[in-house]
Formats: structure tokens, C-alpha cells, sequence
């Protein structure tokens, strides 16, 4: 994303995208101006910055092999039946509600199940590679729901490596690895 300029009811201003800060100079300030602008610019190569690799496994602390909550191959399908906290659960479905307001095209569509799979999925995951920004177990599946429903609304991951609940997308998404009904 480029910066831009811009202006507004508080005068005019250089920002990184469509949703960085607003970095403001008063109009016919040049050296305002251009401090401005390079502010933009430091953010942005911000947030353009590379994470770390994340092939860092978990510290052997907060490694987990299996549940005694959630058998082996619940996370296999949308309907696991996988337990998770209620807050976790509420997070989860507001995000379906977010989701489906947007989408209504039910190859788009996610659901609780789908979610509650992909959540299971990442916080497996998280033990055996994460990347050391990340903080927790719940935040780096979080961040495996946000890439699953990108995928679920656009059709294509950030990452073009990211194949790994492919399953779980509706039978008529593009990525769908699930076979269509009445496909031979």
C-alpha cells in the first residue's frame, strides 16, 4: 500500500493505506509536511516488516499432545463436536455474524463448526511451530480463523502455502477440497 495524501474537516494530511494514523501538517508548512510524509512511510515500511520465522516450535512448557477434552479427529470435519471456553465460543461466533453479514453467497458462508475446527487446528499447531511474536496458544489460532475466513471471502490465502483447512471450506468454494454433490 502506498502513502497517500489527503484531506479532511481537520486539514490536510499523509497516511499509509486506507486505515493507518493520519500523520497532519498545516497547510503551506513544508518541513511540517514532509515530516508528515515520512512519518507515513516509517509506518508503513512497519508494517510491511517481516515477522520472524515461524517454524519456532513452543517452549516444551506449553507444548500439548492431545486432550483429554477433545478425542483424536474432532478437528477433522466442521461437526467435531470440539469444546472449547465460552469465551473463545462468543468470539467465535461473532465472528461468523461479522463474516455472514458481508457474505451471503453460501459458497462464502462459514459457520460455528468450521470455525470451532480451524481454532482446534492452530492451537495444535501452535506447539510444534509459531512464530515468537506471538504470544499465545488462543492467538495463534485466532489468527488461523482470520486467515481461514479470508480465504473463505476471497477466495485466496495471503499465503499461498496456507492449503491446511481447505476441507473445511463449503462444498462450493473454489478451494474446496470436499467433493461436490452429484460430481462423478
Amino acid at each position: 500500500m502506498p502513502v497517500r495524501r489527503g484531506k479532511d474537516s481537520d486539514g490536510p494530511f499523509f497516511q499509509w493505506g486506507r486505515s493507518g494514523r493520519k500523520y497532519r501538517y498545516r497547510t503551506g508548512d513544508e518541513r511540517g509536511r514532509d515530516r508528515a510524509r515520512a512519518r507515513a512511510v516509517l509506518q508503513g515500511r512497519a508494517a510491511q516488516a517481516k515477522a520472524p520465522k515461524s517454524a519456532t516450535p513452543a517452549k516444551r512448557s506449553e507444548r500439548r499432545q492431545g486432550s483429554a477434552r477433545n478425542k483424536p479427529g474432532t478437528a477433522s470435519g466442521a461437526r467435531g463436536g470440539i469444546k472449547i471456553s465460552e469465551a473463545t465460543e462468543k468470539t467465535l461466533r461473532d465472528k461468523v455474524a461479522a463474516h455472514n453479514a458481508d457474505h451471503r453467497a453460501k459458497s462464502k458462508r462459514a459457520d460455528l463448526g468450521m470455525l470451532k475446527a480451524v481454532f482446534r487446528r492452530g492451537a495444535g499447531a501452535f506447539s510444534t511451530s509459531h512464530s515468537p511474536r506471538v504470544r499465545s496458544r488462543d492467538q495463534w489460532a485466532l489468527a488461523r480463523v482470520n486467515a481461514f475466513l479470508r480465504i473463505l471471502a476471497t477466495g485466496r490465502p495471503r499465503n499461498a502455502k496456507y492449503t491446511g483447512d481447505n476441507d473445511l471450506l463449503p462444498a462450493g468454494h473454489p478451494r474446496s477440497t470436499r467433493r461436490r454433490r452429484g460430481a462423478g
